[in-house]
């Protein structure tokens, strides 16, 4: 009876210790607000930050961050270089997407390749995650859980964008559906299956009943979320004030004493990854192709005091668009003083003692403070002779410029961006605001462009950072390609009845949220 009651007490206390594992089912609803949304649900053609919040509820990939920033297993189990141009990716088994379809070597061969292969996917344009990518070769399927991921040349941060890019989709729904439906009809293996989408107004997601995934931080509380798409500040603020919603991102400096002092609402501040700066895209005949004119327009504004005053102090000056937690980042450099009469020399000196005029774009609600700073960067470069007007349309209006910036008689123009380095890595700047393939860019330079390149297949650890090191000194000293500004700290809002911690990414993910 005593070795019966022993027995009974280890199992009793087993099961304890699974049941603390295990996630409750979903239940309840989770109501958000966001500033933006993707342009597309095909996870395949798009980069941005708002993909980032969105396309983790529905799509898995090979490789994940927690919460530190560290780089996990996700559908790879594991993984491992072969050689200096391979990596061999080992899948979980038993996984399945959401209709039904096998998650194995095969999907993941198809996924990938999708980016690099456009053509071949029936694309007109390629992929603008093909600066991730460029390395990419072609993909091996050694077994039905194994795949070999070869690279042209080694590629030192191909493992890194495979956390946000690179999602894995199901083949058959894939190749049998047209674009146009894939864009709007996502199938992936993610926490949450998109049940509606209004575009521009909300996006309902309801939780995977089959998600294989049960650990805490990835596996659904909530079986139903609503996202609301509210890209003015106040509004997204008041919704949250008044208890229509649970959970915003992006409060604006000024609110924040308003929520500090609301007994029901927490706020969840914290540094973070997003720089920002002033991109301008350079041709030819612009004034700004000069590198006196670029320097000029780093001197003329004051970001101490629009960190001081509009950011409310939630915000570091930097000295180039790559910041301190970035890899490659140097610490040697320091920030454009704040310095009016040298820009005017220095336009002068550059043949534009009377300034010029340019348009100066900034997506509404998108980024901590955006129009504010603008019109004071606006109103300070006034103070040197540049015209700069201020435009604040939504962000899908910055795209359709952006694709359309190199276009023969487009008028170059400047817009205010904030870009998170999702990735922890000054090559993941680069991709963005910098190389001459990036998505973004208004500068093309051979120089920088080669050095990047050589920077990425250099194996060695430390001689690589330096590299990478040496390239943030000659943008910041020589070439100017950005007004380089500051590094926000992330602010958002919750009820105090909703459990979440932020990211140092600043990713807001839904199925990380609890009551």
């Amino acid at each position: 009876m005593k070795k019966l009651s022993v027995f009974l007490v280890l199992v009793f206390s087993i099961c304890l210790l699974n049941t603390a594992d295990l996630v409750a089912a979903p239940k309840g609803t989770i109501k958000v607000g966001f500033t933006s949304q993707p342009s597309t649900f095909d996870p395949h053609r798009i980069t941005g930050f708002p993909m980032n919040l969105h396309y983790p509820l529905v799509f898995d990939n090979l490789v994940f961050r927690d919460r530190s920033g560290k780089i996990i297993p996700k559908l790879a189990k594991s993984w491992k270089n072969l050689s200096k141009t391979t990596v061999e990716f080992k899948l979980r088994k038993g996984i399945k997407f959401s209709n039904g379809e096998d998650l194995d070597a095969h999907a993941v061969k198809y996924s990938l390749e999708r980016i690099v292969k456009w053509k071949k996917y029936g694309f007109k344009k390629q992929s603008r995650q093909i600066g991730y990518f460029r390395s990419l070769s072609h993909v091996d399927v050694v077994d039905k859980y194994t795949v070999h991921v070869h690279s042209k040349y080694p590629d030192q941060f191909l493992i890194s964008p495979l956390t946000s890019y690179g999602a894995i989709v199901p083949p058959k729904y894939y190749s049998s559906t047209p674009h146009k439906k894939l864009a709007r009809k996502p199938i992936g293996s993610g926490p949450y299956v998109l049940k509606s989408w209004k575009k521009g107004e909300e996006l309902v997601y309801v939780a995977n009943p089959n998600y294989w995934d049960k650990r805490k931080l990835f596996a659904p509380k909530f079986k139903k979320a609503i996202v609301k798409i509210i890209p003015e500040p106040t509004t997204r603020v008041s919704a949250l004030l008044s208890g229509e919603l649970d959970l915003i991102n992006q409060v604006p400096p000024q609110w924040v004493g308003k929520i500090k002092s609301n007994p029901n609402l927490d706020l969840v501040s914290a540094p973070s990854v997003r720089t920002c700066f002033v991109v301008m895209i350079i041709k030819k005949d612009s004034p700004w192709a000069s590198a006196k004119v670029r320097k000029a327009m780093n001197y003329a504004v004051n970001k101490d005091l629009i960190v001081s005053t509009i950011l409310k102090g939630h915000a570091k000056v930097v000295a180039t668009n790559v910041g301190p937690t970035s890899f490659g980042y140097n610490p040697n450099l320091k920030p454009y003083p704040y310095d009016p009469e040298l820009a005017k020399n220095l336009l002068a000196e550059a043949g534009f003692p009377n300034g010029f005029e340019v348009d100066l774009y900034v997506p509404l609600g998108r980024y901590l403070g955006g129009k504010e700073a603008t019109e004071a960067i606006s109103g300070m470069l006034k103070k040197v002779g540049v015209t700069a007007n201020v435009k604040t349309p939504r962000w899908g209006t910055i795209v359709k410029k952006s694709k359309a910036r190199w276009n023969k008689g487009n008028k170059p123009f400047w817009w205010l961006g904030c870009r998170m380095d999702m990735h922890l890595h000054s090559e993941g700047m680069y991709a963005g605001q910098v190389v001459s393939w990036a998505s973004w860019t208004g500068f093309r330079d051979k120089f920088i462009d080669k050095l990047a390149k050589d920077a990425r297949s250099t194996i060695d650890y430390k001689t690589r950072e330096k590299k990478y090191q040496r390239i943030n000194r000659i943008l910041r000293e020589d070439k100017a390609p950005l007004i380089f500004l500051w590094q926000n700290d992330q602010i958002h809002a919750k009820k105090k009845s909703v459990k979440w911690k932020s990211r140092p990414n600043s990713v807001v993910l839904v199925n990380e949220m609890s009551r």
